[in-house]
């Protein structure tokens, strides 16, 4: 495996100096450090230790993602190394990149996420009110997860009722460069029925203005999000072998002035320079501001049922976890031409529903021979429709293509042993498999969507299904080198199913092979190591992943570059992607922390056909940095008084499969100091604070007029400013 620091530059070894200087001192003074507590984790689905895993996971708990004041998803990415999140902008979802596996908004999350034990294809800032622990697990997990785990896992767990009264409210009030926020928060936990049935109430409500406002809307909005989510938990402890616990919650999201993702240029000079006089009425685009006038609202609904049970066997552990997902959302005003003028905009209309449910048998743990099988079964049904209209309109002028189907159902059975070899007693052999049955349907009804300037793209009547199956396996070795130090070694398969491309088919492409694309299957080979002393915790790792049936997304363009058909995906692609991650957290003294990662991955494609004449061999894989840092600082006084400081350092990124557009990479700074008491606490914080401006998504060429020189995608938030205030009760 060739080095990750052959390069014609500096930077390599810069990293590779990087990690030194941030690991050593931890080697060199851990001796005269305080002890740091035992990492407890629940995401190999039994209760260890880190040290007892032969899995790469970072774990957050509550007080790391207190002190980290985690309150947007779109910061986790920041505290992992090797993670990065594909967003389609404020509003819109965020798409997990782990190790190069790239996760594609139009395509499907590579990543799977668990709240609560309840699969999400998407994050929402609202459901990580009361989070009590976060823990990312890096490569495929298919023998212990369901679909969508090819690259890895999120494990988010949020509190669980309480057996005391406890109440929580937080305010929390912020400001930046195009407006403010304003958010309030807080939870309710404790006994209902004795000591057998327990229940919590939580909620959120926030008013927030969009971090890239709309200067010139024709509706007067310039962009804010209004959001209230509610939920509600009970627990029931019968007796000692018997938990059950249920959730329900509702998400609305309001947002008048703008639409699911947004696009703003990449290159601002350029972008007043071609568009300002003609376009844009002698208006100017400054760093987190745009000039789009198509009328824009979006409105999103969400609603979840769950529910969990955990029985203890004198044998082992029964769980059993059922849910319900359903979203709703109306989204209206894409400007396609990305100016002033009223020239093209477009719509979408999604409506979905989710069912999934997880038996699973569980031996004592701490025996000789472990083992665990269970079955899962996950049902999909989504429907879409998309609009447009040309010229001036309102709201109610979206013309949409007739409702479009898909269905998918899954179908899961999975086991997982560890054996202690009795001649080598400190050698633990894992070995895990996976069968899955995918059904996919689609059903198309025949209709044209107007892109404008003579770009109509035709729905032609479908009805398919298709049928994939696959065989995972997983192997995993585990040596206890001493009670301090473990290394591991694992290879392990994932996949993604295969699926159906309609509107592309009538867009002068008649190949059968594209109407239907194939599943995808990559292999993941790791080593790594858990690493102990007293007052330090350092793991590491390195992977090489490779994959021969890729799926990628591809996009018809005419001799302008304008878009002539939807979008369609191919699966013949092939990727490699090679690297390593290093994390530590070093408790200095009692009252001095520092935390610290070091990631880096080389992800390139080995054969991606973009068009007749182009093949993006050789460039990086898309929304992969090249590296990620940090080095997190806190020291707290024995009076409650704080202060914490941290640097991230992300590396070059394409934005794009062909590697035309590139995010630089960038340095980014954040500071608080607070006040922590018993029962209130109050912080003052700053994010981003030297106001860098980064792109983090999709970039693409202007929608309606085409190659421009420009391309255009969504940003990262701007510097933000604000203070926190918190009560308990």
């Amino acid at each position: 495996m060739k080095s990750p620091g052959a390069s014609h530059s500096g930077a390599p070894r810069f990293r590779g100096a990087l990690g030194w200087v941030l690991l050593t001192p931890f080697a060199v003074l851990a001796q005269n450090a305080n002890t740091v507590e035992e990492v407890v984790v629940t995401g190999t689905k039994r209760d260890a230790t880190l040290q007892d895993t032969d899995v790469s996971m970072t774990v957050l708990d509550e007080d790391a993602i207190q002190q980290a004041r985690l309150r947007d998803v779109r910061r986790i990415d920041d505290l992992v190394p090797n993670v990065a999140f594909n967003e389609k902008g404020q509003l819109g979802g965020m798409f997990v990149t782990i190790r190069g596996v790239e996760s594609n908004p139009f395509i499907i999350n590579r990543a799977a996420v668990y709240i609560d034990g309840i699969p999400f294809r998407e994050l929402s800032n609202a459901v990580l009110n009361q989070v009590e622990s976060i823990e990312v697990l890096r490569g495929p997990q298919a023998t212990l997860y369901g679909a969508n785990s090819e690259s890895g896992v999120i494990v988010v767990r949020t509190k669980a009722p309480g057996d005391e009264s406890q109440a929580q409210l937080r305010l929390t009030a912020t400001d930046f460069s195009s407006g403010s926020g304003l958010e309030t928060d807080g939870f309710l936990t404790g006994p209902i029925l004795g000591d057998t049935l327990s229940g919590s109430l939580s909620f959120v409500a926030s008013k927030e203005d969009a971090f890239t406002r709309t200067l010139t809307s024709s509706i007067g909005e310039p962009g804010e999000i209004r959001e209230g989510f509610l939920q509600g938990r009970i627990r029931w402890t019968p007796n000692d072998r018997l938990t059950l616990s249920a959730l329900a919650y509702y998400l609305q999201t309001d947002a008048p002035g703008m639409f699911s993702y947004e696009y703003l240029p990449k290159d601002l000079g350029l972008y007043n320079a071609t568009y300002a006089s003609m376009f844009n009425d002698g208006r100017r685009a400054d760093k987190f501001t745009s000039l789009n006038d198509a009328p824009k609202h979006h409105d999103e609904h969400e609603t979840v049922l769950g529910a969990s049970l955990t029985y203890l066997l004198d044998s082992g552990k029964i769980d059993a976890a059922a849910s319900y997902r359903r979203e709703r959302s109306d989204s209206r005003g894409l400007d396609f031409d990305l100016t002033a003028s009223p020239i093209v905009a477009g719509a979408e209309k999604d409506g979905d529903e989710f069912w999934n449910a997880e038996l699973r048998y569980s031996s004592p743990s701490g025996e000789m021979f472990e083992y665990m099988f269970g079955v899962a079964v996950y049902d999909e049904f989504k429907s879409n429709t998309k609009g447009s209209f040309l010229g001036a309109g309102n709201l109610r002028s979206y013309a949409y293509a007739p409702w479009q189907e898909a269905e998918g159902r899954d179908y899961s059975a999975f086991g997982t042993a560890t054996y202690a070899v009795p001649s080598l007693p400190k050698l633990k052999v894992s070995a895990g498999l996976r069968y899955d049955h995918a059904e996919r349907s689609t059903l198309q009804r025949e209709g044209t969507l107007d892109l404008g300037f003579g770009s109509v793209i035709a729905y032609p009547n479908a009805d398919l299904s298709a049928d994939f199956e696959v065989v995972l396996p997983r192997i995993a070795l585990r040596y206890e080198a001493s009670d301090d130090l473990t290394w591991y070694g694992s290879m392990a398969q994932g996949w993604v199913p295969g699926g159906f491309n309609l509107a592309a088919v009538q867009a002068g492409f008649t190949d059968p092979n594209i109407l239907l694309y194939d599943k995808e299957t990559l292999w993941s080979r790791e080593l790594g190591f858990h690493w102990r002393r007293p007052g330090l915790r350092t793991s590491g790792a390195v992977f090489y992943i490779t994959s021969d049936n890729w799926q990628d997304i591809q996009v018809a363009s005419d001799a302008n570059g304008r878009p002539v058909s939807s979008d369609f995906i191919s699966s013949d692609a092939s990727i490699r992607s090679r690297g390593f991650e290093l994390e530590g957290q070093w408790d200095v003294t009692a009252e001095l922390s520092l935390i610290a990662h070091v990631g880096y991955v080389d992800a390139k494609y080995l054969d991606l056909q973009v068009d007749d004449a182009t093949n993006a061999r050789g460039k990086r894989v898309q929304f992969v940095p090249e590296y990620d840092s940090l080095l997190a600082m806190r020291y707290a006084w024995p009076s409650g008084y704080y202060v914490r400081a941290e640097a991230t350092g992300t590396g070059e990124m394409s934005l794009e499969a062909r590697g035309r557009a590139v995010q630089p990479a960038v340095a980014m700074f954040g500071l608080q100091v607070g006040l922590e008491r018993q029962r209130y606490s109050v912080r003052l914080f700053g994010e981003n604070l030297s106001n860098e401006r980064r792109m983090s998504g999709l970039a693409v060429e202007n929608l309606a007029f085409g190659t421009d020189g420009n391309f255009y995608g969504p940003l990262d938030a701007p510097r933000i400013v604000g203070i926190e205030m918190e009560a308990k009760f």
